[in-house]
């Protein structure tokens, strides 16, 4: 009977002590892992967000850049991280495009993490340089039918967003086009100005310059219907492409096993912050439909999104760099 007793005392003490530490936090500085290297849109979006959260958490939040690998680096020291609400990460698309694209990665996706809360979602262009005399989706399909393998496509990098939505829209429509990778958006939207490459799908807010000066044409949307950041922008899915979605987005995530109470109040803060009028008026520039999710809502989202890109990468066979 004693030991019972004992037994059952010390499960109350564990159960108190649990509740007390989740009473609690956040009691010491918050490390959110940006897997980008500084000074880019992640980081922005990181640093921007990280300061609401913190006025409402009570507690500083530490942005740590950790670039490289794509993203598999910062991604590495999450999953490594105590699975304590004292390490989140703000995920993007590669999250869920790296377990398709490498090989061997130092951590299990989704198995070794926690998800918090979407926080935005946002549509890629394609677009055309002005003088090529491609106006729409349609001219950009027959002219590749036309003259297969002579048209090209810009990206990001190897296996980046940018070069899985050109995949996308080259196998969904049936076409025979050669992809020019770049390291990194810049060059890539340089090289279509000039002319060098054919389109590019990339985020609206890079490319915004270049259209308002007439040197560069929005064809379309990736997203699966017109946008409203950009009026009169038709989707690639309602020009001739149905089906296709390929929709950007930003989402916090923390280590595997984080408790209920932890991810909870993670969430709870920041669904707030994201609808700070102030907040939302600095991430306007992006373009991006701002509003946090339940951590379930998140779950699936990276399920789905595991499962779209493993698809696109196996059907056009592409490979690591």
């Amino acid at each position: 009977m004693k030991k019972i007793l004992s037994t059952a005392l010390m499960a109350a003490s564990l159960c108190l002590t649990g509740i007390a530490a989740a009473q609690s936090y956040p009691n010491q500085p918050i490390r959110m892992i940006i897997p980008f290297a500084a000074g880019g849109t992640t980081d922005f979006v990181g640093r921007v967000i990280g300061e609401k959260l913190g006025e409402i958490l009570g507690q500083p939040i530490v942005i740590e850049s950790r670039g490289g690998a794509g993203t598999i680096i910062g991604t590495g020291v999450l999953a490594r991280a105590p699975s304590d609400g004292y390490t989140i990460m703000l995920a993007t698309p590669d999250f869920t495009i790296n377990p398709s694209l490498q090989p061997e990665l130092p951590y299990e996706t989704p198995k070794d993490f926690t998800p918090i809360s979407l926080i935005a979602t946002y549509p890629l262009v394609l677009a055309a340089n002005s003088e090529q005399g491609i106006k729409s989706v349609s001219d950009l399909i027959s002219r590749a039918r036309a003259k297969p393998g002579q048209l090209n496509y810009a990206s990001a990098g190897n296996g980046s967003i940018q070069h899985l939505c050109g995949a996308m829209l080259v196998d969904m429509a049936k076409l025979e086009m050669t992809h020019v990778p770049y390291k990194g958006g810049a060059p890539a939207a340089a090289d279509l100005v000039a002319g060098r490459v054919s389109v590019l799908c990339s985020g609206a807010p890079p490319l915004d310059p270049y259209v308002k000066s007439g040197k560069l044409r929005i064809l379309a949307v990736s997203t699966p219907t017109s946008h409203p950041a950009l009026p009169g922008v038709p989707s690639i899915a309602e020009s001739g492409v149905p089906g296709f979605d390929v929709t950007a987005w930003f989402g916090f995530i923390g280590p595997a096993d984080l408790p209920k109470d932890v991810v909870k109040r993670l969430n709870d803060a920041i669904v707030k912050v994201m609808q700070d009028p102030d907040l939302r008026k600095r991430l306007s520039i992006l373009g991006a439909d701002l509003a946090g999710s339940t951590p379930e809502a998140m779950g699936s989202l990276i399920n789905a999104e595991i499962e779209k890109w493993r698809r696109v990468i196996i059907a056009n066979g592409i490979k690591a760099q």
